[in-house]
């Protein structure tokens, strides 16, 4: 398959990754919703003119011709006025409309069967199915990567040895030589055990030359079992997890510390991750997103700074639905990547947006999920109150009078995404350079 192709694979392949992964959002909100009497009028994946839909009791299902957004309809989202509604205006309007959404397929039999009239207990499991449903979806997909595929790690063979500290140079002086060609070490050498402990990993190595840099190593080389005494180099070096990932402290600098050098490049090889460490990656992965969130404003000004005025992108900063395609294409379309780090790679992308939809959909801001959670809130919260006062029970929180700022933050985020898409079209992040 040529270059291009593989592109265009990676890309698809996202693309109708992110369609399934919103349409089990929308599964989320409509089993529940149905379970608990409420009727579902669609179901729709996508946006835009829909491409197939067909019937089934009284909920439509459909497939529309952008898989990239989703919704269901129910009746009754929104609670009737308390009082008549006669003033008009743009707002006004759309508290009105927002009121009567859907209310075309009511029927007599339906009077009992509204969002609004559930408890807010259900009320908030109906909105937090959407969202749990990527938490779930993201931690299995990211356990696919990680257990199932695994990630690559420093090996116990040996693939080059370098004969001076500077390793460019193979022309130095016996004091600047590294310790393993000191050592005689070899490429193709592969560590069986140290100071008579077999050897289990790097990390392991590490340690024990860290508080023991003078050891024996055994070593595997043409079939033969081979002994070798090396003086490793003690040497301040940034820190890493087990997932990769740098080492911070509280400030959030790197934390560097001594660590033994002997002047060894090894080979890697895609090890299997414990379950454990699969379920500490998708908190970690649901942490920097969070974050990430927190400083959109901050993060959207540098993006625009460098996008406009020059620069490097952060691989780190937000970066819009065309970016993660750009970014699996790219991927997808490297001749130094098998098939298996592709899938794995592609797995691993589906994961993080699933993490990313189930984080910013619990934002409690309408027209996002966590909106409605609040609302589900604020409504216990003042009942409760209105109990403890012995006033006459408030009834379900009017959100549909939020309309006007849920209006505002639609156009907040398309303008946001149009700023990210236009980053990622004039100046994209690139993984190879």
């Amino acid at each position: 398959m040529s270059e291009t192709l593989w592109y265009l694979a990676g890309i698809l392949f996202i693309v109708l990754g992110i369609g399934v992964s919103i349409g089990i959002h929308e599964i989320g909100h409509l089993v529940p919703a149905k379970l608990f009497g409420v009727k579902v009028t669609k179901y729709m994946i996508g946006f835009g003119p829909t491409l197939y839909s067909r019937k089934v009791g009284e909920t439509e299902y459909g497939l529309k011709a952008f898989p990239l957004g989703g919704y269901i309809a129910m009746l009754g989202m929104y609670p009737p006025a308390k009082k008549p509604e006669t003033k008009t205006g743009f707002f006004r309007d759309m508290i009105s409309q927002a009121r009567t959404a859907h209310s075309e397929s009511e029927t007599k039999a339906d009077a009992n069967r509204k969002f609004y009239q559930l408890p807010v207990s259900k009320r908030m499991i109906i909105m937090l199915g959407g969202p749990f449903m990527n938490l779930v979806l993201g931690v299995l997909l990211t356990a696919i990567a990680l257990t199932g595929f695994g990630i690559y790690q420093s090996s116990l063979k040996i693939e080059a040895v370098s004969v001076c500290f500077e390793n460019t140079s193979t022309d130095c002086s016996v004091s600047e030589q590294t310790p393993a060609y000191i050592a005689g070490l070899q490429a193709g050498d592969e560590v069986v055990s140290i100071s008579g402990q077999q050897a289990i990993d790097w990390v392991q190595i590490r340690q024990i030359l860290t508080s023991t840099p003078t050891a024996e190593l055994e070593v595997l080389r043409d079939g033969k079992f081979l002994k070798v005494t090396v003086t490793a180099v003690l040497q301040q070096r940034p820190q890493f997890d087990s997932l990769g990932s740098p080492v911070l402290d509280e400030a959030g600098d790197i934390v560097y510390q001594p660590q033994p050098f002997l002047g060894v490049f090894l080979s890697p090889e895609r090890k299997a991750l414990p379950l454990t460490q699969s379920l500490e990656a998708s908190g970690q992965t649901i942490a920097q997103i969070g974050q990430l969130i927190l400083r959109l404003p901050e993060e959207v000004s540098k993006v625009t700074a460098v996008t406009f005025g020059g620069g490097e992108r952060d691989i780190t900063g937000p970066i819009s639905i065309v970016g993660i395609g750009q970014v699996a294409g790219e991927v997808a379309a490297s001749e130094e990547a098998s098939f298996v780090d592709k899938f794995a790679t592609g797995i691993q992308i589906l994961g993080s947006l699933n993490f990313a939809l189930f984080v910013f959909n619990m934002i409690p801001l309408l027209p996002l999920d966590g909106g409605h959670v609040a609302g589900g809130i604020y409504e216990s919260l003042k009942r409760g109150l209105y109990r403890l006062a012995g006033r006459k029970d408030p009834g379900p929180a009017d959100t549909a009078l939020l309309m006007p700022l849920t209006w505002f933050v639609f156009i907040a985020l398309l303008l946001v995404s149009a700023l990210l898409i236009t980053a990622d079209l004039v100046n994209p992040i690139s993984l190879f350079g």
